[in-house]
């Protein structure tokens, strides 16, 4: 499918495809600073309403990767990374000049349906060169370096808040992304051949999709990645207020939250070195009976402590929980995509989607549920873990069900 003679080597392309990949989370916890001050000042009605300049992002992220994955395989990676990002740098336009609290969710929904590119794109280029235990390895190694992003974007987004306002902050989203659309330009070769690429038809397209949807084993990693994510979802859309409210560490959370994000990427750096000899199944079962058991232990501690566990727990508890992630992140979506190989676009775009819609659903739901205590919080925890647990099960099943 692409011309591997002219393929980066891994030492270029793996920060490239980090970059590129990280946008949407740069773009989303960034934010998170910000997100009372903008409530606030654009009048909102409720205070939980805040949540929704996260969720929305992520609406637009879920239908943004059923249109750029089909026509990343029409028009190639690339083209499909630049209209992407046209879309998202209209949306930060938006949201940088919102008046009110609805103009500022129009511009987030448009800034998730064009960034929802990079993640479609930077998918399709890895799983074009690579498959298997070497996507899985690959893909961790581009997670090692991605999560640097996140983990340095509250800090950032706090420091602009202070310095400039929370309109600034779009203008760094403007930034990064030209960063990150120059550099792949110039350097990525694009992996899609004009040979394979797709015709424009929708019967082609939806028997894709049906083929994707069809494979039991891509379903079921699938719905896995969806659970796992919701968990994400939730924390992302409540912490602030958890750690504001309950702990009275509103200047430090960037400090925290970067903290807890930084071990995701030290797990990913060691699946990247476990995957090929323990297999990515086995890591990621392990992953999840860990989060799984942790969550109902501290959900008894909670219990136990009138539901307002010390903060050096709670801190132990997310901390134990991010780790796993980092064994999920890239083993769950390379088991999905096994079979893929000529509908990587396609196959990226319908995993991402209902992944994320996943994800958003139990996100949001979990979210809107704060009520000045963790137990909702950790209640999802411990229900979606165990979901995606039992996900992964029968997709293992399906996997030799198929074979």
């Amino acid at each position: 499918m692409c011309s591997y003679q002219h393929r980066l080597a891994p030492a270029q392309s793996i920060p490239l495809l980090a970059i590129v990949m990280a946008l949407s989370a740069f773009s989303i916890d960034t934010m998170l600073p910000a997100l009372s001050t903008i409530a606030q000042e654009l009048g909102a009605h409720h205070q939980n309403d805040a949540q929704l300049v996260i969720v929305m992002m992520f609406v637009g992220f879920s239908a943004g990767q059923l249109l750029y994955g089909p026509l990343s395989d029409i028009i190639g990676r690339k083209r499909a990374l630049y209209l992407g990002i046209s879309v998202f740098i209209v949306g930060c336009t938006i949201s940088y000049q919102a008046a009110n609290f609805q103009a500022m969710l129009v511009g987030r929904f448009l800034q998730g349906l064009g960034v929802s590119s990079a993640r479609i794109v930077s998918l399709a280029i890895v799983r074009d060169q690579y498959v298997g235990a070497d996507m899985a390895k690959i893909m961790s190694m581009i997670m090692g370096v991605f999560i640097i992003v996140p983990a340095l974007a509250p800090s950032l987004g706090q420091l602009v808040l202070n310095w400039a306002g929370y309109r600034a902050i779009f203008l760094l989203f403007l930034i990064h992304a030209i960063i990150a659309v120059a550099w792949l330009g110039l350097r990525q070769p694009e992996t899609l051949t004009i040979e394979n690429r797709k015709r424009f038809d929708l019967g082609t397209i939806w028997n894709d999709v049906r083929y994707v949807v069809g494979e039991k084993s891509t379903v079921f990693f699938t719905l896995a990645q969806g659970f796992v994510f919701g968990n994400f979802v939730a924390f992302l859309s409540s912490a602030p207020q958890v750690f504001a409210d309950l702990y009275q560490e509103k200047e430090r959370f960037p400090l925290i939250f970067g903290g807890l994000v930084t071990s995701i990427g030290l797990a990913s750096v060691l699946n990247s070195r476990l995957v090929k000899r323990l297999g990515m199944l086995r890591l990621a079962s392990l992953g999840l009976i860990i989060m799984s058991s942790f969550s109902l232990s501290f959900l008894v501690f909670i219990f136990l402590r009138q539901g307002h566990p010390p903060l050096w727990v709670t801190l132990f508890f997310f901390g134990c929980i991010f780790f796993q992630v980092g064994f999920l992140m890239g083993n769950l979506n390379t088991m999905a995509m096994r079979s893929m190989g000529e509908r990587a676009g396609t196959a990226a775009a319908v995993i991402g989607a209902i992944s994320t819609l996943i994800s958003l659903t139990c996100g949001a739901v979990i979210g809107q549920s704060y009520q000045r205590t963790i137990v909702p919080l950790i209640i999802g925890f411990f229900l979606l873990s165990t979901l995606a647990l039992i996900a992964t099960r029968l997709g293992a099943v399906s996997c030799v069900d198929e074979t």
